[in-house]
């Protein structure tokens, strides 16, 4: 196989005369992400992911069904000790795209790709790292403990309640589902103030606020540079009751750093990469981005329309790879809807992600908001909510209101933590899929508002009272199971004595049917399967203190 530094790379190794070398005679140092041949498949298996995968990131994977492969193996830990040895800095490493994100000359780099186990290197900054320019540290070496700061008076109504409402997240709320349980990473620029917030500062107190990191200055603290993550987060998760109460509050929290400031180089694609990672790691359930990527400082970095194919962006096919791991991915549509872009940035262009629009009050798209379609044709944005006149909360602990994408992208995660809480036993895609379906224009998306305006009510008649608790093993069984034809028996290994409510969905999550069962004997009942098509199933049976999961499979 021939192996090259690719065409950035090259041009600028054609300008080595000119600035790669500083006037004391050395090469200046830049960043590539080498990507290796291989893989160590004797060292690791899949059999045995224990060894290189966490807990929660392999019971996620168990709970939706799938499969630990080669992708999840580790960078093989030889070829970075040769990295290493050969002259250059190992910064961060990813196993999804098997590669390392390595400080070097340009010919530490010529000789790496020269090796044997380096299939070729890109540059990704043409300038050694720094720790990011402008803003400041909130100080001390202490990132987990929040200084309350000021709280407001309760007022008649949530001051957030208009963007609340507009999804429905009111009637979430009432119905208990407010993010419990579900672990929501907020990549981002920079969360100045979270620590010193008392919107925040039930993250602290109830131990919600799991990890933090920023990948650009290499350090857990997180809460310097700007404020506009500390806004985003601030629609997820602010609470301060009575006053007011994202959709989420009660949902754990990842905070990254994947942005930097000053310059716009595709590293800080890879760093979302090294983020994402770090998330399916931790075990979270849902990564918020309000970040997209179209054009570079360097022009040769820059991606076209034509790249907006779901396949070509770094940061696209990234959140490809956490969408096939499980993570729901809810991203920023972009702002570039009023400008000569026009369209979605990555990743939004990415299948199997939620790309957000923003609308006003009035349900129409705000002017700036970017729209689709996909240069293969695919619908996007995917669903939309308020992005203008939105109500955040700065770095100063100041309720206001701000406008973009960047915020529409957050309130559609917070009400998808809610929406995943309702029903805990979905997969990343069946949740997706539900939210399109609630859509104010399910039936008839655009490139404009995509699926529409999600809202929870249309939901509500299929989730579970949130009094009713899922069971750790069903106590139903189901024969025949695999089915062909016929009745499905279903009956109770332990007695209920209770009415019944049963509900059946399909593999995406559509609900097929609902039947109620008036209390018997034996708890026993039926189902008429003999409109279903083959494939997999989901029947939920629903009491007033209990709801169980079986899954049956038509042949």
């Amino acid at each position: 196989m021939e192996k090259s530094i690719n065409s950035t790379t090259l041009r600028f190794l054609l300008l080595g005369c000119l600035w790669l070398f500083t006037t004391s005679g050395y090469a200046q140092v830049q960043q590539y992400l080498l990507y290796f041949a291989d893989k160590d498949t004797a060292q690791f298996l899949v059999s045995q992911p224990e060894e290189y995968l966490s807990q929660r990131a392999i019971e996620r994977r168990q709970q939706q069904n799938i499969s630990v492969d080669i992708s999840d193996f580790p960078v093989n830990p030889n070829y970075l000790q040769e990295a290493a040895a050969q002259g250059g800095e190992v910064i961060y490493t990813s196993k999804w795209f098997n590669a390392a994100l390595v400080e070097a000359s340009v010919d530490i780099i010529e000789q790496l790709v020269s090796s044997e186990y380096v299939l070729s290197a890109e540059i990704v900054k043409p300038k050694g790292r720094n720790n990011r320019q402008g803003g400041s540290s909130s100080g001390g070496a202490s990132y987990g403990k929040s200084k309350k700061g000021k709280k407001y008076e309760r007022a008649e109504q949530l001051l957030n309640q208009e963007q609340n409402q507009m999804l429905g997240i009111d009637e979430m709320h009432l119905r208990g589902y407010n993010g419990e349980g579900v672990f929501v990473a907020v990549f981002d620029g920079g969360f100045r103030g979270v620590d010193e917030s008392a919107f925040f500062e039930h993250l602290y107190s109830n131990d919600q606020l799991k990890l933090t990191y920023d990948f650009v200055g290499n350090s857990p603290n997180v809460y310097r540079y700007g404020q506009h993550g500390t806004e985003a987060l601030s629609c997820i998760a602010a609470y301060q009751p009575g006053v007011l109460e994202a959709g989420a509050y009660a949902a754990d929290v990842m905070l990254c750093i994947t942005e930097e400031s000053g310059s716009e180089y595709r590293i800080e694609e890879y760093n979302w990469l090294f983020a994402a990672e770090k998330a399916d790691s931790a075990g979270v359930d849902i990564i918020s981005t309000s970040l997209g990527y179209t054009t570079f400082d360097d022009a040769e970095m820059s991606y076209t329309y034509s790249d907006l194919d779901g396949q070509t962006a770094a940061i696209t096919r990234a959140a490809r790879m956490a969408t096939a791991k499980g993570i729901l991915c809810v991203v920023s549509a972009g702002n570039e809807g009023g400008g000569r872009w026009r369209y979605v940035s990555p990743p939004a262009d990415a299948p199997d992600i939620l790309a957000v629009g923003a609308v006003g009050a009035g349900g129409f798209r705000a002017s700036f908001s970017s729209f689709g379609p996909t240069a293969d044709g695919r619908v996007k944005p995917d669903v939309s909510a308020l992005g203008l006149q939105t109500v955040v909360v700065n770095a100063q602990s100041n309720i206001t209101r701000s406008n973009g994408t960047s915020f529409s992208a957050p309130l559609i995660s917070g009400f998808a933590a809610g929406v995943w809480q309702a029903f805990p036993q979905a997969t990343n895609l069946e949740i997706m899929d539900r939210i399109r379906s609630a859509g104010s224009q399910a039936m008839t998306p655009d490139n404009e508002l995509g699926y529409g305006i999600p809202n929870f009510e249309v939901l509500a008649d299929q989730i579970p009272l949130s009094t009713r608790k899922p069971t750790a093993v069903s106590r139903y069984k189901v024969f025949p199971n695999p089915i062909e034809s016929g009745n499905l028996f279903v009956e109770s290994a332990d007695f209920v004595g209770e009415p019944l409510d049963v509900y059946v969905y399909n593999s995406t999550g559509q609900l097929l049917l609902t039947q109620h069962v008036p209390v018997s004997n034996d708890d026993s009942f039926t189902v008429d399967t003999s409109s279903w098509q083959r494939g997999v199933y989901v029947l939920h049976v629903l009491s007033a203190t209990a709801s169980d999961t079986v899954k049956v499979i038509k042949f």
